[in-house]
């Protein structure tokens, strides 16, 4: 009777019911084979009958075979979120990493240009593919973007800029997203 005493403490105590010191101290005496006061029994008592129920008590335990059963099923359903909550995400963000050095690309040989460092002219159009646009483009798309002011290399900066501005953006909020993943409010 004490050993299975002690082990509904030691629930009790894992599972955060009830007063844990003096779930502590009900545990010491329990394990020294002190008698416990008539009010410590009392609460202890009423613990388990509010929070372990009379199933426990009365030896109604899984055997090993089912709890081995359903560890094994717990296994496989974690790992397919594992491979879900991974594979996609990783996905995406490489796409994005290319377009973003895509454009990237694209916006740097722009700014050397308008730096006069090199002529846009010079470069082999098959290293600059956005630059191609206006021949594919037709003319009254074009017509149309550039009376807004925007040209193809202005398109490709301003991409570019907003890209990476959502790049700051995604790690400030996966950045976030692990603090509040470590973060233990039942240890503060």
């Amino acid at each position: 009777m004490a050993d299975e005493l002690i082990d509904y403490v030691v629930h009790l105590i894992d599972t955060k019911k009830g007063d844990a010191g003096r779930l502590n101290y009900i545990l010491g005496a329990l394990q020294d084979g002190k008698t416990l006061y008539n009010s410590d029994k009392k609460y202890l008592d009423s613990l388990i009958e509010t929070y372990i129920g009379t199933k426990k008590r009365s030896g109604d335990h899984k055997s090993v075979e089912e709890l081995r059963s359903e560890l094994s099923q717990v296994k496989e359903r974690l790992e397919k979120f594992e491979k879900r909550g991974y594979r996609k995400p990783v996905g995406r963000k490489a796409a994005f990493f290319f377009v973003t050095f895509f454009f990237g690309w694209h916006s740097i040989i722009t700014l050397l240009a308008k730096k006069s460092i090199i002529n846009i002219q010079d470069v082999n159009p098959y290293l600059l593919p956005m630059y191609m646009l206006d021949k594919i483009i037709p003319a009254e798309y074009l017509n149309y973007v550039y009376q807004l002011n925007l040209t193809i290399p202005r398109i490709v900066t301003l991409t570019f800029g907003t890209m990476i501005l959502t790049w700051i953006i995604l790690g400030f909020v996966y950045l976030i997203k692990f603090i509040r993943s470590r973060y233990n409010p039942a240890k503060h």
